[in-house]
Protein backbone atom coordinates (compact mmCIF):
# COMPACT_ATOMS: atom_id res chain seq x y z
CA UNK A 1 0.00 0.00 0.00
CA UNK A 2 2.78 2.66 1.08
CA UNK A 3 4.62 1.76 -2.23
CA UNK A 4 1.78 2.24 -4.42
CA UNK A 5 1.36 5.74 -2.44
CA UNK A 6 4.88 6.45 -3.49
CA UNK A 7 4.20 5.72 -6.81
CA UNK A 8 1.66 7.56 -7.12
CA UNK A 9 3.07 10.67 -5.78
CA UNK A 10 5.96 10.01 -8.00
CA UNK A 11 3.66 9.80 -11.24
CA UNK A 12 2.25 13.43 -10.09
CA UNK A 13 5.12 14.85 -9.34
CA UNK A 14 6.93 13.77 -12.72
CA UNK A 15 3.52 15.02 -14.37
CA UNK A 16 3.77 18.68 -12.87
CA UNK A 17 7.55 18.37 -13.81
CA UNK A 18 6.70 17.81 -17.28
CA UNK A 19 3.85 20.45 -17.49
CA UNK A 20 6.02 23.23 -15.78
CA UNK A 21 8.50 22.18 -18.44
CA UNK A 22 6.09 22.22 -21.02
CA UNK A 23 5.46 26.02 -20.00
CA UNK A 24 9.12 27.41 -19.42
CA UNK A 25 9.97 26.28 -22.66
CA UNK A 26 9.05 28.59 -26.07
CA UNK A 27 10.06 28.41 -29.69
CA UNK A 28 11.82 31.88 -31.10
CA UNK A 29 11.41 31.48 -34.97
CA UNK A 30 14.43 32.72 -37.01
CA UNK A 31 11.94 35.94 -38.48
CA UNK A 32 11.20 36.77 -34.94
CA UNK A 33 13.08 38.75 -31.59
CA UNK A 34 12.13 37.91 -28.73
CA UNK A 35 11.55 39.54 -25.48
CA UNK A 36 10.93 38.12 -22.32
CA UNK A 37 8.61 40.27 -19.80
CA UNK A 38 8.21 39.57 -15.98
CA UNK A 39 5.15 41.48 -14.55
CA UNK A 40 5.50 43.38 -17.83
CA UNK A 41 9.03 44.27 -17.72
CA UNK A 42 11.45 43.38 -19.95
CA UNK A 43 13.93 41.32 -18.74
CA UNK A 44 15.86 39.44 -21.61
CA UNK A 45 15.97 39.97 -24.63
CA UNK A 46 15.92 37.45 -27.62
CA UNK A 47 17.86 38.55 -31.09
CA UNK A 48 20.66 36.02 -32.50
CA UNK A 49 19.75 32.64 -30.81
CA UNK A 50 16.24 30.90 -32.65
CA UNK A 51 14.84 27.71 -31.38
CA UNK A 52 14.08 26.77 -27.82
CA UNK A 53 14.77 28.57 -24.86
CA UNK A 54 13.19 28.22 -21.18
CA UNK A 55 11.44 31.17 -18.93
CA UNK A 56 9.43 30.82 -15.74
CA UNK A 57 5.89 30.42 -16.23
CA UNK A 58 2.98 32.37 -14.66
CA UNK A 59 5.29 35.25 -13.80
CA UNK A 60 7.10 35.65 -16.88
CA UNK A 61 5.76 35.63 -20.62
CA UNK A 62 7.14 36.18 -24.02
CA UNK A 63 6.37 39.04 -26.53
CA UNK A 64 7.56 38.44 -30.00
CA UNK A 65 8.68 41.08 -32.77
CA UNK A 66 9.01 40.55 -36.49
CA UNK A 67 12.48 42.02 -37.65
CA UNK A 68 11.76 41.24 -41.42
CA UNK A 69 11.19 44.61 -43.42
CA UNK A 70 7.40 45.20 -42.81
CA UNK A 71 6.02 47.62 -45.31
CA UNK A 72 3.12 50.66 -44.51
CA UNK A 73 0.89 52.35 -47.05
CA UNK A 74 0.49 55.50 -46.01
CA UNK A 75 -3.30 57.46 -46.83
CA UNK A 76 -3.29 59.54 -49.69
CA UNK A 77 -2.27 62.79 -49.27
CA UNK A 78 -2.77 66.02 -51.30
CA UNK A 79 -0.11 68.48 -51.03
CA UNK A 80 0.48 71.83 -52.79
CA UNK A 81 3.63 71.97 -54.60
CA UNK A 82 6.02 75.09 -55.18
CA UNK A 83 4.28 76.29 -58.51
CA UNK A 84 1.00 75.91 -56.39
CA UNK A 85 -0.15 73.26 -58.38
CA UNK A 86 -2.51 70.76 -55.98
CA UNK A 87 -1.25 66.75 -56.59
CA UNK A 88 -2.06 63.67 -54.55
CA UNK A 89 0.75 61.02 -53.54
CA UNK A 90 -0.08 57.80 -52.15
CA UNK A 91 2.97 56.30 -50.50
CA UNK A 92 4.55 53.64 -48.54
CA UNK A 93 7.22 52.68 -46.10
CA UNK A 94 9.55 50.12 -45.70
CA UNK A 95 11.15 49.95 -42.20
CA UNK A 96 12.40 47.34 -39.96
CA UNK A 97 12.24 46.65 -36.11
CA UNK A 98 16.20 47.57 -35.70
CA UNK A 99 16.31 47.21 -31.58
CA UNK A 100 13.26 45.69 -30.05
CA UNK A 101 13.49 46.64 -26.78
CA UNK A 102 13.86 50.49 -27.54
CA UNK A 103 10.84 49.30 -29.60
CA UNK A 104 8.71 48.08 -26.76
CA UNK A 105 9.08 50.61 -24.44
CA UNK A 106 8.82 53.58 -26.97
CA UNK A 107 6.33 52.41 -29.17
CA UNK A 108 4.92 49.15 -27.58
CA UNK A 109 3.73 47.73 -31.21
CA UNK A 110 3.64 48.09 -34.72
CA UNK A 111 0.33 49.76 -34.56
CA UNK A 112 1.75 52.84 -32.96
CA UNK A 113 4.96 53.10 -34.40
CA UNK A 114 3.37 53.27 -37.37
CA UNK A 115 0.71 55.57 -36.53
CA UNK A 116 3.69 57.85 -35.48
CA UNK A 117 6.29 57.03 -38.61
CA UNK A 118 2.97 57.95 -40.68
CA UNK A 119 2.50 61.21 -39.38
CA UNK A 120 6.21 62.33 -39.98
CA UNK A 121 5.35 61.29 -43.35
CA UNK A 122 2.87 63.78 -43.77
CA UNK A 123 5.19 65.95 -42.77
CA UNK A 124 7.85 64.87 -44.47
CA UNK A 125 6.11 65.03 -47.96
CA UNK A 126 4.69 68.69 -47.25
CA UNK A 127 8.39 69.72 -46.85
CA UNK A 128 9.98 67.83 -49.82
CA UNK A 129 7.35 68.85 -51.72
CA UNK A 130 5.98 72.47 -51.55
CA UNK A 131 9.74 72.81 -52.45
CA UNK A 132 9.71 71.59 -56.07
CA UNK A 133 7.82 72.28 -58.88
CA UNK A 134 5.06 69.90 -60.50
CA UNK A 135 6.75 69.13 -63.12
CA UNK A 136 10.25 67.50 -61.37
CA UNK A 137 8.06 65.67 -59.47
CA UNK A 138 7.11 63.34 -63.12
CA UNK A 139 11.34 63.53 -64.01
CA UNK A 140 14.09 61.26 -62.78
CA UNK A 141 14.40 63.86 -59.78
CA UNK A 142 11.50 61.64 -58.55
CA UNK A 143 13.79 59.39 -57.14
CA UNK A 144 16.07 62.30 -55.35
CA UNK A 145 12.77 63.42 -53.73
CA UNK A 146 11.96 60.45 -52.22
CA UNK A 147 15.50 59.85 -50.99
CA UNK A 148 15.06 63.21 -49.15
CA UNK A 149 11.97 61.65 -47.48
CA UNK A 150 13.87 58.76 -46.61
CA UNK A 151 16.23 60.72 -45.25
CA UNK A 152 13.91 62.56 -42.63
CA UNK A 153 12.48 59.79 -41.90
CA UNK A 154 15.21 57.99 -40.76
CA UNK A 155 16.09 60.09 -38.19
CA UNK A 156 12.89 60.67 -36.78
CA UNK A 157 12.42 56.64 -36.54
CA UNK A 158 15.69 56.02 -34.54
CA UNK A 159 14.20 56.80 -30.99
CA UNK A 160 11.68 53.77 -31.60
CA UNK A 161 14.54 51.65 -32.40
CA UNK A 162 13.22 51.06 -36.31
CA UNK A 163 15.19 51.26 -39.00
CA UNK A 164 13.99 53.00 -42.45
CA UNK A 165 14.34 51.22 -45.47
CA UNK A 166 12.46 53.17 -47.88
CA UNK A 167 9.99 55.39 -49.04
CA UNK A 168 8.27 54.77 -52.36
CA UNK A 169 5.71 57.05 -54.48
CA UNK A 170 3.08 54.11 -55.72
CA UNK A 171 0.98 57.01 -57.17
CA UNK A 172 1.12 60.86 -58.03
CA UNK A 173 -2.52 61.75 -59.16
CA UNK A 174 -3.96 65.02 -59.86
CA UNK A 175 -6.70 66.00 -57.78
CA UNK A 176 -10.57 64.74 -59.34
CA UNK A 177 -11.11 68.34 -59.61
CA UNK A 178 -7.57 69.48 -61.49
CA UNK A 179 -7.81 66.00 -63.82
CA UNK A 180 -11.44 67.62 -64.77
CA UNK A 181 -9.91 70.67 -66.25
CA UNK A 182 -6.81 68.88 -67.38
CA UNK A 183 -8.81 66.85 -69.73
CA UNK A 184 -11.23 69.36 -70.25
CA UNK A 185 -8.31 71.32 -71.45
CA UNK A 186 -7.00 68.93 -73.09
CA UNK A 187 -9.83 67.99 -75.33
CA UNK A 188 -10.48 71.69 -76.11
CA UNK A 189 -6.84 71.54 -77.48
CA UNK A 190 -7.09 68.28 -79.25
CA UNK A 191 -10.84 69.74 -81.18
CA UNK A 192 -8.44 72.91 -82.26
CA UNK A 193 -5.67 70.98 -83.83
CA UNK A 194 -8.73 68.79 -85.35
CA UNK A 195 -10.27 71.95 -86.71
CA UNK A 196 -7.18 73.30 -87.90
CA UNK A 197 -6.03 70.37 -89.58
CA UNK A 198 -9.57 69.63 -91.43
CA UNK A 199 -9.40 73.64 -92.35
CA UNK A 200 -5.77 72.75 -94.11
CA UNK A 201 -7.11 69.56 -95.70
CA UNK A 202 -10.15 71.16 -96.80
CA UNK A 203 -7.47 73.87 -98.24
CA UNK A 204 -5.65 71.84 -99.84
CA UNK A 205 -8.53 70.01 -101.34
CA UNK A 206 -9.78 73.39 -102.84
CA UNK A 207 -6.38 74.35 -104.34
CA UNK A 208 -6.25 70.50 -106.09
CA UNK A 209 -9.52 70.99 -106.96
CA UNK A 210 -8.66 73.96 -108.85
CA UNK A 211 -5.65 72.55 -110.17
CA UNK A 212 -7.33 70.32 -111.93
CA UNK A 213 -10.12 72.13 -112.77
CA UNK A 214 -7.42 74.40 -114.68
CA UNK A 215 -5.56 71.26 -116.10
CA UNK A 216 -8.82 69.80 -117.41
CA UNK A 217 -9.56 73.10 -118.90
CA UNK A 218 -6.29 73.30 -120.62
CA UNK A 219 -6.71 69.79 -121.61
CA UNK A 220 -10.02 70.64 -123.39
CA UNK A 221 -9.02 73.29 -125.24
CA UNK A 222 -5.89 71.74 -126.69
CA UNK A 223 -8.37 68.55 -127.36
CA UNK A 224 -10.89 71.30 -129.38
CA UNK A 225 -7.98 73.00 -131.38
CA UNK A 226 -6.50 69.58 -132.30
CA UNK A 227 -9.87 68.45 -132.94
CA UNK A 228 -10.80 71.80 -135.00
CA UNK A 229 -6.93 71.25 -136.53
CA UNK A 230 -8.48 67.54 -137.41
CA UNK A 231 -11.81 68.44 -138.52
CA UNK A 232 -10.13 71.11 -140.92
CA UNK A 233 -7.83 69.14 -142.58
CA UNK A 234 -10.62 66.23 -142.82
CA UNK A 235 -12.82 69.00 -144.55
CA UNK A 236 -10.07 70.19 -146.99
CA UNK A 237 -9.49 66.16 -147.48
CA UNK A 238 -13.08 65.73 -148.07
CA UNK A 239 -13.67 68.63 -150.37
CA UNK A 240 -10.01 67.52 -152.38
CA UNK A 241 -11.70 63.91 -152.76
CA UNK A 242 -14.93 65.07 -153.99
CA UNK A 243 -13.93 68.10 -156.02
CA UNK A 244 -11.34 65.21 -157.34
CA UNK A 245 -14.27 62.88 -158.14
CA UNK A 246 -16.73 65.61 -159.32
CA UNK A 247 -13.45 66.07 -161.98
CA UNK A 248 -13.59 62.69 -163.26
CA UNK A 249 -17.31 62.12 -163.71
CA UNK A 250 -19.36 65.66 -163.62
CA UNK A 251 -22.80 63.06 -163.86
CA UNK A 252 -22.08 60.78 -161.37
CA UNK A 253 -21.06 62.62 -159.17
CA UNK A 254 -24.50 64.66 -159.64
CA UNK A 255 -26.18 61.35 -159.29
CA UNK A 256 -24.71 60.53 -156.02
CA UNK A 257 -25.29 63.66 -154.81
CA UNK A 258 -28.99 64.02 -155.46
CA UNK A 259 -29.33 60.50 -154.38
CA UNK A 260 -27.45 61.11 -150.91
CA UNK A 261 -29.78 64.43 -150.39
CA UNK A 262 -32.92 62.17 -151.36
CA UNK A 263 -31.84 60.15 -148.40
CA UNK A 264 -31.13 62.86 -145.95
CA UNK A 265 -34.63 64.60 -147.26
CA UNK A 266 -36.74 61.59 -147.14
CA UNK A 267 -35.56 59.32 -143.95
CA UNK A 268 -38.00 58.01 -141.76
CA UNK A 269 -41.00 55.55 -142.26
CA UNK A 270 -43.65 58.04 -142.34
CA UNK A 271 -41.88 61.03 -144.22
CA UNK A 272 -44.23 62.29 -147.44
CA UNK A 273 -43.19 64.37 -150.13
CA UNK A 274 -45.18 66.34 -152.10
CA UNK A 275 -44.38 67.52 -156.16
CA UNK A 276 -44.48 66.74 -159.08
CA UNK A 277 -42.45 63.71 -160.08
CA UNK A 278 -41.02 65.84 -163.03
CA UNK A 279 -39.05 68.13 -160.87
CA UNK A 280 -35.53 68.11 -160.20
CA UNK A 281 -35.48 66.46 -157.01
CA UNK A 282 -36.55 63.08 -159.79
CA UNK A 283 -34.59 63.96 -162.23
CA UNK A 284 -32.89 61.05 -162.55
CA UNK A 285 -35.67 58.69 -161.68
CA UNK A 286 -37.16 59.86 -165.16
CA UNK A 287 -37.85 57.13 -168.24
CA UNK A 288 -35.90 59.58 -170.50
CA UNK A 289 -34.48 62.56 -168.96
CA UNK A 290 -34.36 64.22 -172.67
CA UNK A 291 -38.03 64.18 -172.88
CA UNK A 292 -39.84 67.36 -171.31
CA UNK A 293 -42.89 67.18 -169.41
CA UNK A 294 -45.41 68.84 -170.60
CA UNK A 295 -46.45 72.37 -169.91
Amino acid sequence: MARASQALIGGVVAAAALLIAAASAFQVPQWEDAIVLRVGDPVRVITKNPGLHLHWPLIENVLYVDKRILNFDAPAQELLTLDQKRIVISAYVRYQIDDPLVFYRVANNEGKAESQIGSVLVSALRSVIGNVSMTNILTPQRAELMQNITNLLIETAKPYGIRIVDVRFKRVDLPTANSEAVYNRMRTQRAQEATKIRAEGQREARELRAEGDKDKVVALAEARKKGEILRGEGDGEAAKIYSDAYGQDPKFFDFYRSLKAMETGLSGDNTTYVGAPSGDFFRYFQANPSIKPAQ
